[in-house]
């Protein structure tokens, strides 16, 4: 959760934090912190005040200071680390199941009723991040951003390229569903 009253050096952090495959939800008060629902990290913006701290002493503090690199121009490396190794280690289970596809996070296999689908390692990555949010659309930025690389400029149809493929391995196109010019989510054919 991020405490900050200024949009301009909010929106800037949540969207970086988001390419980043971190979600912070915003409040702008300190008061507001104190009665959110719990979250895994606190954020503390320049303007938010020591006292937002005070809110539960279980969940990590990461102050951003007034003039630190992340301020106005989202989240750097250093900040993105600190919020990593600050999170609890999730306790989720490695193996995520959507209709009959199975999606082995820890073995990074995947099988489709059953029958293991091999899958090149973009592939893969691609059908992770669809998964990690189905029937959410997933913006394209968000996608290249997080399965390629921050501010990819490859070739313009290297996404689209890698859905068709993947599409064809999961034997049904409408696995994932295209919004034109917003991005793609995954659904379970019916």
């Amino acid at each position: 959760m991020l405490v900050e009253h200024d949009e301009s050096i909010a929106g800037p952090l949540i969207e970086g934090l988001a390419r980043h495959g971190i979600v912070a939800d915003r409040v702008a008060t300190a008061a507001e912190a104190r009665t959110a629902a719990p979250h895994d990290v606190l954020l503390l913006g320049p303007g938010a005040g020591p006292a937002a701290a005070g809110r539960d002493a279980t969940v990590p503090v990461i102050v951003l200071g007034a003039g630190g690199p992340e301020v106005g121009r989202g989240p750097g490396a250093d900040l993105v680390a600190r919020i990593r190794a600050a999170r609890p280690a999730p306790a989720a289970d490695p193996v995520r199941t959507y209709g009959p596809l199975r999606i082995d996070t820890r073995s990074r296999q995947i099988r489709l009723h059953g029958v293991p689908i091999p899958l090149a390692p973009k592939e893969y990555d691609l059908l992770v991040v669809l998964a990690a949010v189905p029937g959410a659309i997933v913006d394209r930025r968000h996608i290249l951003d997080t399965v390629w690389e921050p501010n990819f400029l490859g070739p313009g149809r290297t996404l689209d390229f890698h859905v068709a493929s993947l599409r064809r391995k999961l034997g049904d196109a409408g696995w994932i569903e295209n919004r034109r010019g917003v991005g793609f989510r995954l659904v379970v054919p019916a």
